[in-house]
């Protein structure tokens, strides 16, 4: 506020018994200048924000053009960059912490993490394989080597794996759909030992039932056969605790589900599945036949019908692919009966090897 302009007496203190008088213009003018000085500083004081006053206390203070106040408040003081700071502390806090629950989570997938404790995998479950794609269903990226192509009821990964460079024949095998009929995974570890010929693009998935396999029982957690779980020609069979219970329908499984996406996608040109324990390859005619009598030959085992007496052959996992793949190709998915039990080294060598050369000579 501004005093009434007056006129004052003042006493020199370096000349005693002088007195002079203040003309009103300079009381006025004295005045404006304190009121304006201390409106400044109650204005900086109003923006304390731990830094410096814009404004500083001695001669400078009314040296400063009123606009250098709102200068000021637009350039950044000695402590501006604490804004920053805080805002990158908190960035970097955010980015730890996600950093950290991707690591986690692929961790556990990888592991079998709680899948393989019973647990179901979360909606946001990363893939399991060192390299991820695109989930099938999307956009698969066929190139990347490795990558889940779903996950059992359980939560384990169902991964597919290529061998060798893209582009050869493409050669699918699945060394397990029944979980108590694992020697295919022995010809599958044996495959990834062995080089690869540039004309084959082999692609390997050790097993379609991996739950089945953990309990060592035929069926997935569903008690579902898989083997009669593919929608081709599919029909209901049994109920659960049937060893050949066929599901609730056709692909009604989601180890099923990723396959059929898998292999439709895929198109491979020959396919393989193994089982146990008849011991032999079911002949075919054209093509298909050709090769099955190939694979048999390098195998030493029969070609022969297989599996009489009892059987419901609805819902097939290779009767399935062949009809979806012959309408595009000239493909030959079968099956492959294993003897029981554990195969021996030879037996194993011998099994990897017609793999590799079918996939060479078609």
């Amino acid at each position: 506020m501004i005093s009434p302009v007056v006129s004052e007496t003042r006493s020199h203190t370096d000349t005693p018994g002088r007195t002079d008088t203040v003309k009103p213009m300079q009381r006025y003018r004295r005045v404006i200048s304190l009121s304006f000085a201390a409106a400044l500083a109650l204005g900086a004081c109003a923006s304390n924000d731990g830094s410096p006053d814009a404004v500083s206390t001695g001669e400078t203070t009314t040296s400063l053009p009123a606009t250098s106040t709102t200068s000021d408040a637009l350039t950044p003081t000695t402590t501006a960059p604490s804004a920053p700071a805080a805002s990158s502390t908190t960035t970097s806090s955010t980015t730890t912490s996600s950093t950290t629950s991707v690591a986690l989570s692929t961790t556990d997938a990888a592991a079998g993490g709680s899948a393989a404790l019973g647990g179901p995998p979360t909606i946001d479950q990363p893939a399991a394989a060192s390299v991820r794609a695109d989930r099938v269903g999307e956009q698969i990226e066929l190139n990347t080597p490795k990558f889940d192509i779903g996950y059992s009821l359980e939560g384990r990964p169902i991964v597919a794996e290529r061998l060798g460079v893209a582009g050869g024949r493409k050669v699918l095998v699945i060394g397990v759909i029944h979980g108590n009929e694992d020697a295919g995974l022995q010809i599958t570890d044996e495959l990834r030992q062995r080089a690869i010929d540039e004309r084959v693009e082999l692609w390997l998935i050790d097993s379609m039932n991996p739950d089945g396999v953990a309990r060592q029982d035929r069926h997935n957690s569903n008690e579902v056969d898989l083997n009669r779980n593919f929608p081709y020609k599919w029909g209901p069979i049994g109920r659960p605790g049937n060893s050949q219970y066929a599901g609730t329908g056709p692909a009604s499984e989601p180890e099923t589900k990723a396959v059929v996406q898998f292999i439709t996608l895929l198109r491979p040109d020959i396919a393989i599945w193994y089982h146990q324990d008849a011991n032999l390859v079911i002949p075919s005619t054209g093509r298909d036949g050709r090769v099955r009598a190939r694979y048999a030959q390098l195998t030493a085992l029969p070609i022969a019908d297989c599996c009489g007496g009892g059987g419901v052959y609805t819902g097939i996992a290779a009767t399935w692919a062949s009809n979806e793949l012959k309408r595009t190709s000239d493909a030959v998915p079968f099956i492959v009966e294993l003897p029981g039990g554990v195969l021996s080294a030879a037996q194993v060598d011998a099994h990897a090897t017609a793999v590799l050369t079918i996939g060479i000579e078609g």
